[in-house]
């Protein structure tokens, strides 16, 4: 485990068949990457998170990202909950931003209740990777994060993120397809977990 970022991930103890519970809202994490375009779909049970797929694009947009995510949940309408690290936020050079992109592709869905959970800043990198990890195993052993085996991408990276030599920064150079997917699901965990606090109880900005 030297170096590596998620230290207390096992694929023994974290990865495990989940299903879709369809009175619970769908929560969608996406990490604005071109290259992969990553995001992650969950649910969460009190204090755990189920982890029920991955959608990865090469050289996509956030267009490709709705459409692959309308193919694979149509309708759910007991809900469904967006967020994105803060720089979806921001405007891009065609006039629009990925969070208006979404914005867009949820209103002719059928998704129930549909929130969107960005920070106007994000989470500092130290914090956010402390609470992953205490969700992958706490101090007392306990596991709360539990990720379908057809999400791989998400595996290697729990198993494969690291630190550069000597220092405390993540390493995002070596592999570029590293680091997008387990970012995306930080942005979740932060909004529904940290402090202890249990899903919706946080009170932070919905854009």
């Amino acid at each position: 485990t030297a170096g590596r970022v998620y230290f207390a991930f096992s694929r023994d103890g974290n990865v495990a068949e989940v299903q879709l519970a369809e009175g619970r809202p769908l929560l969608w994490a996406l990490d604005f990457n071109v290259d992969p375009m990553s995001s992650v779909v969950a649910q969460v049970d009190g204090e755990e998170v189920r982890v029920l797929d991955e959608i990865v694009l090469s050289r996509a947009s956030p267009y490709d990202a709705c459409e692959e995510f309308g193919n694979r949940f149509r309708d759910h309408a007991a809900g469904l909950v967006i967020y994105a690290d803060a720089s979806g936020a921001r405007q891009q050079t065609s006039g629009t931003t990925d969070v208006e992109i979404l914005k867009q592709f949820v209103r002719d869905r059928t998704y129930g209740e549909v929130r969107f959970r960005i920070p106007k800043a994000n989470p500092a990198v130290r914090d956010r990777v402390t609470l992953m990890n205490s969700k992958l195993e706490s101090a007392a052993g306990e596991r709360s994060l539990v990720i379908h085996p057809r999400c791989k991408e998400l595996i290697k990276d729990f198993e494969q993120v690291t630190y550069k030599e000597n220092s405390q920064v993540i390493d995002k150079d070596r592999d570029p397809r590293r680091t997008h997917l387990s970012d995306a699901l930080g942005y979740l965990a932060w909004q529904e977990c940290r402090g202890g606090m249990k899903a919706g109880e946080q009170g932070q900005r919905l854009v």
